[in-house]
């Protein structure tokens, strides 16, 4: 997945990462979901490769490249 860090919901973006620019884009690997109130699967929570985990809408996010499930087509 790939996502601006001024997209990160928690903790702030500016918090997150206050050395990178809000317009930086990260690429990470989504390794949860989490709703919000009655929206399921609102956010996904990011594994990025600084081991650190984000909160991003999961509509903010950009699929690299969709993986595929063996037997699927």
């Amino acid at each position: 997945m790939r996502f601006q860090v001024s997209d990160v919901f928690l903790p702030s973006s500016g918090g997150a990462l206050p050395s990178i620019l809000e317009e930086t884009e990260l690429e990470g690997t989504i390794v949860d979901f989490s709703d919000s109130g009655l929206r399921s699967r609102f956010f996904a929570v990011i594994e990025v490769v600084r081991t650190q985990s984000l909160i991003v809408p999961v509509d903010k996010l950009e699929v690299i490249k969709a993986a595929t499930i063996k037997g699927e087509t």
